[in-house]
């Protein structure tokens, strides 16, 4: 059961309620003026509110008895005998009361008096109390299992946020350690393409540190993260690279959760271009529709040293695990991902449903 943000149990309404027991006061007057009004009958005005107040007040310290030492003693602990003879017992203390209190009140009459200690007046009050405790049970059970289920759904939410956490910030030095590794192969060649390199990676990095800490950034953002990416890499790999993006639709307006792509374009160029492939390629598409975003992305397998090569199956390494992670964590059957390998390329489909 789903807590909306907007749902009464997270208002500071019920926040106040519960924090200084306005429903039980609330309860326990409405059930005052109910026996008001099941006694007015036959008696003056003074005797039946005096006589309802009594009532009320017995059914209240017999419930409350129950609720807070009888269930955690003995029922929470599952001693079910116990409980039983404790409660019976309790229900008839508190009908032996109630006549004690009738008797030396002056609000009941002679002859009502000689039938407080006869068995029907017993196991009438003695029903009487044992149906308010139940009731009263019934409701502090609901409201436990409610306050429970709340806070369930908090340490959930928590727990799922810690994780996209987690994964996030495996992603970011992830990709920072493969894009080092393109500005030191430049540097070492003593390549005129470093200073370029080092400012798409700048501005790569901007994007993580700002945008990346976001929920939500526009698909637009995330597109233009993916081109800056994909450039720095085409600079790394020069010729002997072909790459072709295609973004198609209207991605101004659409969101989308930050750096969710980046392990795609990371692992095409980490397992896909490798130095024996003479006229590699990787080939990306954007299509947006309406709610649904439909991204693919294909390159080219090493003839040899590639682990891909070795296994046709291969599911990807850490990139590919948490942005699966990250998938059934955000977008909870709202995806479909498809990665699929042949002898010479691999190909990957993700369709989100952005809303």
């Amino acid at each position: 059961m789903a807590q909306s943000k907007g749902s009464f149990v997270n208002s500071k309404l019920y926040q106040w309620l519960t924090r200084y027991n306005i429903h039980h006061y609330v309860l326990w007057i409405l059930y005052y003026f109910f026996w008001v009004y099941v006694l007015s009958p036959g008696t003056n005005t003074l005797s039946y509110y005096l006589n309802s107040a009594v009532i009320v007040a017995i059914h209240a310290i017999v419930s409350y008895f129950n609720i807070y030492f009888l269930f955690p003693v003995y029922l929470q602990k599952r001693h079910y005998l116990l409980y039983f003879v404790a409660i019976v017992l309790t229900i008839f203390l508190g009908t032996f009361l109630e006549s004690g209190i009738f008797f030396i009140l002056d609000t009941v009459t002679l002859e009502s008096k000689s039938e407080l200690l006869s068995l029907r007046f017993f196991l009438t009050t003695a029903m009487a109390i044992a149906y308010t405790a139940a009731i009263t049970m019934c409701l502090k059970l609901v409201k436990h299992w409610y306050e429970k289920e709340r806070l369930a759904k908090e340490l959930e939410k928590l727990n799922t946020e810690t994780e996209l956490k987690y994964l996030k910030s495996q992603i970011n030095p992830h990709f920072l350690f493969n894009s080092l590794n393109s500005v030191y192969s430049l540097a070492l060649q003593k390549s005129d393409l470093a200073p370029e390199l080092i400012l798409k990676l700048s501005d790569i990095l901007r994007y993580i540190l700002y945008e990346g800490s976001e929920k939500k950034v526009s698909l637009s953002q995330e597109i233009k993260y993916l081109k800056s990416y994909l450039e720095l890499e085409k600079v790394r790999h020069g010729s002997r690279m072909e790459l072709e993006i295609d973004i198609k639709g209207e991605t101004e307006s659409k969101e989308i959760a930050p750096m969710l792509l980046i392990p795609f374009v990371e692992n095409s160029f980490k397992h896909g271009l490798s130095k024996d492939i003479a006229n590699g390629y990787v080939k990306v598409s954007v299509d947006a529709k309406e709610d649904d975003l439909h991204f693919e992305i294909t390159n080219s397998k090493p003839i040899n040293g590639s682990e891909i090569k070795k296994n046709k199956d291969y599911k990807g390494g850490i990139g590919l695990i948490n942005v699966r992670k990250r998938l059934n964590l955000l977008y909870p059957n709202k995806h479909n991902l498809s990665i699929a390998g042949s002898d010479n390329e691999f190909k990957v489909e993700l369709d989100i449903k952005l809303i």
